[in-house]
């Protein structure tokens, strides 16, 4: 017969295991979500395109992230069922008349808090992302970007503009207490969008 503090120690070192392995995947199914929402982001915005929601579901705009933009605008959400992320479309005409987009990746609970891990495999992902692109010739470093302290932010530019003419920019941002991210793809309102 095996003791019974025996027992109870195999059962917290498998409680603990499982904790300690699970914890690797949830990080890597965060960055797989996130990846799979930028890259539909940034082909949407690069290339004018509408936004590639196969496979998501509607949801309301969380109030915290509903805002109006130039002289007019509109907003929706997408969200993958079961994932840590949303994505947030905005479309908006500034003065001059020109239609603009933003295609931004958010958390979709307020509450969540990106642990140091997470933080470091979404950059890292972004990064590479930005030196591939860079690479290939299609991107540009954004060599006016300023840092936002305590921020940590990088961005990269679409060569030349989009189909509509306009500069993209895609970014990405958290604050180091996990409470703040912010990533995406948006037209710039920086200069007029003209067609080529």
């Amino acid at each position: 017969m095996v003791p019974k503090l025996f027992k109870t120690r195999c059962i917290a070192a498998l409680a603990v295991a499982l904790w300690l392995w699970g914890n690797p995947i949830h990080a890597q199914n965060l960055v797989q979500d996130f990846e799979n929402l930028f890259e539909r982001c940034r082909v949407s915005v690069e290339t004018s395109s509408v936004f590639d929601s196969r496979g998501l579901q509607r949801q309301e705009v969380p109030q915290r992230h509903e805002r109006d933009w130039g002289m007019s605008s509109a907003q929706e959400a997408w969200v993958s069922p079961g994932s840590e992320w949303y994505v947030l479309l905005t479309e908006w005409t500034s003065r001059d008349g020109t239609k603009r987009h933003l295609c931004n990746i958010f958390l979709n609970e307020e509450e969540y808090i990106l642990g140091s891990v997470e933080q470091a495999l979404l950059l890292r992902h972004f990064l590479m992302k930005q030196v591939e692109l860079i690479s290939a010739g299609t991107h540009e470093n954004e060599v006016q970007l300023s840092p936002i302290s305590p921020l940590i932010n990088a961005a990269f530019l679409l060569s030349g503009k989009n189909p509509k003419g306009c500069i993209v920019i895609n970014s990405f941002a958290f604050s180091p207490d996990g409470m703040f991210f912010s990533a995406g793809s948006g037209e710039q309102a920086v200069k007029p969008c003209e067609a080529e």
